[in-house]
């Protein structure tokens, strides 16, 4: 056993993707589902409205997270042209290739679901290079390879971020700063964008906008924990009997807020663009904190589950939109309540998911272990 891995982001990182998985294959069943999500079913509960607006706040912060604590550790060990080779062979020529060919096909299930009469071919020429143009959950890798490019960037002009430094405890100022910092970028964009809005700068790039400052953020802090070495014997490690309740805390009080606060206290658009970016800023702080915390205590080992889990985390993430999609659209005519279809849905494409990353993709170079047994994504 490799007494210098750090197991518990591992672990952290493949149950993130889990539930990814079942967070998207949750959004077919919301009553207020995007308008544009790919398929929506006749059979819609609030509880999937509340699972959805619950999870999505933290899933990707706590990815770009780790992203940024593993990302400048391969970085530091590697030259520049190594370490972007690398990342162009495991996640660029991915990235552009599921844009290209998968994405395409997952969005025109946008036209499907909803009985909208219209070839794939018409819906390809016509509206995918328009209105409908994403990326699929691939906007993800394309963001993580914009923000690998940053850090080059930065760590050409100031090389000392590539060192690191004295094990130091972060102050509680410097967290509340984050939350703070946070809570201005969300509330800044949210002037421009609403939260639901996404962009795809010259075709190459899709973001939500709102999100974008929180990633930033995240991705760095991921960086900074590196450096201070965060999760040593001497390091940091958030303090679970406090980030715990933290995280159940603002996981009811921001949940409220989204279903409640208009309704009850009609707040004026300014006043609720304030409490909405701030709330929305703490609780993803409380969620970061609060996860790093629970798996540090409870889930800093590997098993043979674990490790499987996470050699296939990647290949999972990268197959399960299109598997998660075909099965919410399979499952559209059952005569059965939202429940057993999210059911079926869910075991389904989990399984789908881990049998083509364990036997198909891991084959493949891109998506197999790396020889320095470090994480990737």
């Amino acid at each position: 056993m490799n007494q210098n891995r750090i197991f518990f982001l591992d672990n952290l990182r493949s149950a993130i993707i889990l539930l990814v998985v079942v967070f998207h294959a949750a959004l077919a069943y919301m009553i207020y589902a995007p308008e544009w999500w790919y398929v929506v079913d006749t059979k819609r509960v609030l509880l999937a409205d509340i699972f959805v607006i619950w999870a999505d706040i933290f899933i990707m912060p706590v990815m770009f997270f780790i992203s940024g604590y593993f990302g400048i550790k391969s970085f530091a060990k590697r030259s520049q042209a190594t370490f972007w080779k690398e990342k162009w062979k495991r996640i660029g020529l991915p990235w552009i290739f599921g844009a290209m060919v998968f994405a395409p096909h997952t969005a025109y299930l946008m036209l499907a679901s909803r009985d909208i009469p219209m070839s794939f071919w018409d819906f390809y020429r016509n509206l995918f290079w328009g209105v409908a143009y994403q990326q699929s959950h691939y906007w993800y890798l394309g963001a993580l390879m914009a923000l690998y490019l940053l850090m080059i960037i930065v760590c050409m002009i100031y090389p000392e971020l590539k060192e690191k430094k004295i094990a130091s405890k972060p102050s509680g100022r410097f967290i509340f700063g984050l939350g703070i910092l946070g809570a201005i970028g969300v509330g800044v964009v949210n002037l421009i964008y609403s939260d639901g809005v996404w962009i795809h700068p010259l075709y190459l790039l899709v973001l939500q906008p709102t999100r974008v400052p929180l990633y930033l953020i995240y991705f760095a802090l991921g960086i900074y924990a590196y450096r201070k070495q965060w999760f040593t014997q001497m390091g940091y490690s958030p303090c679970a009997k406090f980030w715990i309740p933290a995280f159940i805390l603002m996981s009811i009080v921001y949940t409220a807020h989204k279903l409640l606060t208009q309704a009850i206290f009609q707040l004026s658009p300014t006043d609720y663009l304030v409490l909405n970016a701030t709330l929305h800023s703490f609780f993803c702080l409380a969620s970061v904190f609060g996860l790093l915390s629970l798996f540090k205590v409870t889930f800093d080992y590997t098993t043979p589950m674990w490790a499987t889990l996470s050699a296939t985390s990647y290949p999972i993430y990268y197959v399960h939109q299109t598997i998660v999609q075909e099965m919410n659209w399979a499952v559209r005519p059952m005569d059965t309540n939202a429940f057993v279809k999210y059911a079926i849905v869910c075991i389904v494409s989990l399984t789908l998911c881990y049998l083509i990353g364990k036997f198909v993709l891991l084959k493949i170079p891109a998506f197999g272990p790396s020889k320095r047994k470090s994480i990737n994504m």
